[in-house]
């Protein structure tokens, strides 16, 4: 059976397409870094690859949580910090005002001074993290214009007497947030179980209104309430450390499940580049075989293109 000139010829010109396509895929490659150009090239490869993107894509999803996370733990702390030397010097004051040396002006001086530390803690405990609040609970947001989630307000008693006292406007349920598949880490404890429910506010403007009140009648009475006043700043000082202390064990399981998800993401990206990238020299030789290839068929181009009608016959 005689071959055609036509069919020879379509033949040798396929196979230098096909090398040609095959050289620019590779020096693609090289010039790329990337073991495939398009899912065709390695349809498995790519499935995997795709595979290690998601995870990643995943964790740092997670890693981002965990930085927030730890930015309102660290803030609570911190601001928590702050309020424990408070009531430490609240403690101070009221142990010089039961002195029975401090005249009326002394007192009232103390008095001012306690004032002064309700209005810092009151600041603290309205602490901002960009537009949020780190000690309301879940409604760290929302809140009507000059409204907060704790404010000093005054009440007016039956007998005319007017009282100061702290409202908690935020919620009591704790802030939580998601740093992996179906687990949350609740951040720090609620206003209302830190703050209130510690009695400090209450401690505090009631030793405020014992110093005003100056009672020069009963000398021994106002020595008792300051002495319990003193026992219960020492409650609260403790419990306002016990929850510090929370927070501190919070903030360590975070740094802990941060440096996992760091290793776990390190793992990914080399098992993703051993997917992804090209073996350079092994592509080197590729092409050097391709290119040889490529130049013998041109030749054998050359030769079929070089046959005449006579020649052939």
């Amino acid at each position: 059976m005689r071959i055609g000139f036509n069919t020879k010829f379509r033949s040798i010109l396929a196979d230098l397409n096909r090398l040609s396509s095959e050289i620019n895929l590779t020096q693609l490659k090289i010039a790329s870094g990337k073991n495939f150009l398009c899912p065709s090239d390695d349809p498995s490869g790519v499935v995997v690859s795709l595979n290690y993107k998601q995870g990643i894509s995943n964790i740092e999803k997670y890693q981002r949580a965990i930085e927030d996370g730890l930015s309102v733990l660290r803030s609570q702390e911190a601001a928590l910090g702050n309020v424990q030397d408070l009531i430490a010097r609240a403690k101070v004051l009221a142990i010089q005002s039961a002195n029975d040396t401090q005249n009326i002006q002394s007192r009232q001086a103390i008095a001012n001074e306690i004032d002064s530390i309700v209005s810092s803690i009151l600041a603290l405990a309205n602490s901002q993290l960009g537009e949020k609040y780190i000690f309301a609970g879940k409604k760290t947001s929302g809140y009507l214009p000059g409204e907060k989630p704790f404010e000093l307000v005054k009440e007016s008693l039956p007998d005319g007497q007017i009282i100061e006292k702290v409202v908690y406007n935020g919620s009591v349920e704790d802030f939580e947030i998601g740093y992996d598949e179906n687990t949350t880490i609740k951040l720090g404890r609620n206003g209302q179980a830190i703050f209130m429910d510690s009695g400090l506010f209450e401690t505090l403007l009631a030793l405020k209104r014992t110093l005003q009140a100056n009672n020069t009648v009963n000398y021994n009475r106002e020595q008792y309430d300051i002495q319990k006043f003193i026992e219960k700043l020492d409650e609260i000082y403790n419990y306002i450390s016990a929850e510090r202390g929370k927070i501190g064990s919070q903030i360590s399981h975070l740094e802990t499940k941060k440096n996992l998800y760091e290793d776990f993401k390190q793992t990914l990206e080399t098992n993703l580049g051993n997917i992804e990238s090209a073996d350079i020299a092994e592509l080197a030789t590729k092409l050097q075989s391709l290119t040889i290839a490529y130049d013998a068929a041109l030749r054998a181009t050359a030769i079929v293109s070089d046959l005449s009608l006579a020649k052939y016959l």
